[in-house]
This record gives C-alpha cells, sequence and structure tokens, in this order.
C-alpha cells in the first residue's frame, strides 16, 4: 500500500515509520526542507525519540520510506494520507485552522478516486465532518462515500515513547461515513502492530 504521511513533526515522522516498517511504502511530507534532507538521508530530525534512529535509518535504506516539500505530488502517488499538521491554539484559546487548511488544500489537489485521508491531529469535536471532508471534497472535485474516503484517529502516544504507545494503545477510529470507518479500521490494522493486553479481553 502507498502512503502519504503529510508532516513530519515530532508525531508524524515516527507514524511513517512504523507504517514502513510494517511493510508499506512511505511519502512523507514537510514545509521544512531542512527535514525532508535529512530525513532522506535516514537521520532524525529532532533527538529523544526512542529507536527512532534506527528504526529510521532501516526503512531508508530499504527503500521503503522517502521525504519531499511537495504534497499535492505525494497524494497523487498514494491511496492512503495521513494528516499530522499540528493545530495550533492563540492566544484566546481559539484554534488557528490556517496551517491545517493550507495542507488540506494541497492535498484535495492530488487526490485520486479511492483514497482515503485520516486526520490525526487533534481537533474539536466535528471538524473532520464539517470542516475538512467538505473541503477535500471541493478541492478534489470527488464525492465523499463513493470515491472519497475521510476518517479521524486522535493521537493516543507521547512524544519519546511513541513506539512503545502505538503497540500499547488500541487506535481510536471514526469516519465520516461506513465505508470511510471500515477503510480506516483495515488501513490500521495493516499498519499497527498491537500487543494484547488482558485486561481489554
Amino acid at each position: 500500500m502507498n502512503i502519504s504521511v503529510v508532516a513530519l513533526g515530532k508525531i508524524g515522522l515516527p507514524l511513517a515509520v512504523q507504517f514502513a516498517r510494517t511493510g508499506h511504502r512511505v511519502i512523507g511530507a514537510d514545509i521544512s526542507p531542512v527535514t525532508v534532507e535529512l530525513v532522506n538521508k535516514g537521520l532524525e530530525p529532532f533527538p529523544n525519540e526512542a529507536d527512532l534512529d534506527r528504526f529510521l535509518a532501516d526503512v531508508v535504506a530499504e527503500g521503503r520510506l522517502t521525504a519531499t516539500t511537495d504534497v499535492t505530488a505525494a497524494v497523487k502517488s498514494s491511496e492512503i494520507v495521513v494528516v499530522v499538521v499540528p493545530l495550533i491554539v492563540d492566544r484566546d484559546k481559539q484554534p488557528d485552522f490556517g496551517a491545517l487548511d493550507h495542507a488540506t488544500a494541497a492535498i484535495g489537489a492530488g487526490l485520486r478516486p479511492g483514497t482515503l485521508v485520516v486526520y490525526e491531529t487533534t481537533l474539536p469535536v466535528g471538524t473532520t465532518r464539517t470542516r475538512f471532508a467538505p473541503a477535500l471534497a471541493a478541492a478534489s472535485g470527488l464525492t465523499l462515500g463513493d470515491d472519497l474516503f475521510v476518517a479521524f484517529s486522535p493521537e493516543r502516544v507521547y512524544s519519546g515513547r511513541i513506539f512503545a504507545d502505538l503497540r500499547r494503545y488500541p487506535k481510536l477510529v471514526g469516519g465520516v461515513d461506513e465505508a470511510s470507518t471500515k477503510l480506516a479500521v483495515s488501513f490500521y490494522e495493516s499498519a499497527l502492530q498491537f500487543d494484547p493486553r488482558d485486561d481489554l479481553a
């Protein structure tokens, strides 16, 4: 499966690496040329994330992870798009959607029929359904639930232990429709490795 991860920050890059480690082909997109250059060299752009240095080096060397500054181009070659662009909150505690709106427009311009887009950024309730899903449909000309699928899956990890947390905590997934939910669940089942827990049996 071809996956794009939009934003290679402290959450996005480990996610991209995790997806690549499970055998998928991943293109990471980021606005920082420095980050893109380091990732393409197999070098972590920030310190203190357990195992990221060796996992990143491995998947880059194996050709399963590459990086680019061109979001639209990355999306054009992908079946799954995972969005991890941060949501900024201003001094009045109001969300500033500027960066996410910009990324969503770039994603929409590259979408092909049948693509699933998942927002993993922490968002106000209903934002995926009421703001981003319609924006993706408008930018792409695709129809939600027909040839465009959109879901939300909140972050449940902490910096410094992301790979361990991805194995520890069950993923929560909600699609804007039933088809989107099914596709998102299927994707995460293929891309994550979960350690069974007796307390969740």
